[in-house]
């Protein structure tokens, strides 16, 4: 069967994510915006009553399906019509603890949580897991490093060398893989970041701050196979509004980064590669004195931003990135917003969301015929035929 080349899904992924009962109670306003799905958290109920977020918790204790019962239960409850691709986030990396390739434990009970994340996304009818492995730690000091970074081998505590650590982040990728689909047959693995970010960072690959992750992505596909599919989510195409850009980062990682493999015939096949989009790229500089103040923050005035900078809260601008990003990944394209909310409890059709956006948005998924073609080179051979899009 034919592969439909600009059919790529588009999926929200707000901060915070909204939880299954926030959507139950406004799915039919959330469903009036142009998405196929969104990144949703999971609040698992403690003995103290205080909910905790598994996200965030996922390497503190073992999770039981009891625990996800009401989170199972509240999903299924979700009458959705347009959103058919939702997504639980899993984190993949601590942030207040060590956390090393070869700390067994701690594996564990990473691997342990994941069958349990990708069993409850199955019995929740998601299409899969959003796994982001990015070092939220704080930077160490003096430095510019994060403290915490399972994926960095400059804080190994251990004397082994980096090719022993490639070859133990390759088979702690490689257990993580077969939990998922043990647990969760077809499940689609979209990672914020992948091998991208160990192939494009600076310096010899020992010194890159996720100098092991590609080697953690080989043995992602190792173990999961055919029977899922794994994204390489490409975060650092955040501020793109250009076709070339995805065109070269596409071509990148087909070429240079899959070089870097330790396993390149199965990164050809196995791994597809997506797109990511922060629509207010950078409100986090843009609205300092806003948030600091607690003013609500115009994220979307062209005046925050240096000139050169200004194109990218221009929202046609936003609406050929959408539309070139489709056109080049092989079938997801996601949305990060921090100020802009496509809803939220007081407004849930929006807020701090002027609609050019929003129309920018559907402009995006509408323009099919854009001239935006994908590198030469072909999909995956197991990409989703057109037919099951």
């Amino acid at each position: 069967m034919a592969v439909l080349p600009a059919c790529a899904r588009v999926i929200a992924w707000p901060s915070p994510e909204p939880d299954p009962d926030f959507v139950r109670r406004h799915i039919d306003a959330m469903e009036t915006k142009p998405f196929d799905g969104v990144v949703l958290q999971a609040l698992i109920p403690g003995s103290d009553g205080v909910a905790r977020s598994f996200t965030w918790s996922v390497l503190e204790r073992r999770y039981s399906a009891q625990d996800f019962r009401p989170f199972v239960d509240m999903v299924r409850r979700v009458p959705f019509r347009r959103f058919r691709s939702n997504f639980l986030r899993i984190n993949l990396n601590a942030t207040d603890r060590p956390f090393d390739m070869f700390d067994d434990g701690r594996w564990d009970i990473l691997v342990a949580n994941f069958a349990m994340a990708a069993t409850a996304a199955r019995e929740a009818g998601l299409r899969g897991l959003m796994l982001d492995p990015e070092a939220y730690a704080g930077e160490e000091p003096g430095t510019k490093i994060p403290g915490v970074n399972v994926f960095d081998f400059r804080l190994r505590r251990t004397t082994q060398e980096f090719p022993a650590y490639r070859r133990q982040a390759f088979q702690r990728g490689q257990a993580i893989g077969r939990a998922a689909v043990t647990a969760y047959p077809g499940i689609t693995l979209i990672l914020a970041f992948g091998p991208s970010a160990t192939c494009l960072g600076q310096g010899p690959l020992p010194e890159r701050t996720y100098g092991l992750l590609g080697a953690f992505v080989d043995g992602l596909l190792a173990g999961a196979g055919w029977r899922a599919t794994v994204i390489e989510g490409f975060e650092f195409s955040y501020p793109y509004r250009s076709c070339d850009r995805f065109q070269k980062a596409y071509a990148e990682l087909r070429g240079p980064c899959r070089d870097l493999s330790l396993e390149p015939a199965r990164y050809d096949r196995w791994l597809e590669i997506g797109f990511g989009l922060w629509l207010d790229f950078d409100s986090v500089s843009a609205c300092k004195d806003a948030r600091e103040s607690g003013r609500p923050c115009r994220w979307f005035d062209p005046s925050l931003y240096p000139a050169a900078e200004r194109y990218l809260v221009d929202p046609e601008r936003f609406a050929r990135a959408v539309a070139s990003a489709r056109a080049v990944s092989d079938g997801y394209v996601w949305i990060y917003t921090e100020e802009p909310k496509w809803w939220t409890e007081e407004h849930p059709l929006g807020e701090n969301l002027p609609d050019a956006y929003v129309r920018a948005l559907q402009r995006g998924r509408d323009a099919i015929h854009l001239c935006c073609p994908r590198p030469a080179g072909s999909p995956p051979p197991h990409s989703v035929p057109a037919g099951d899009r």
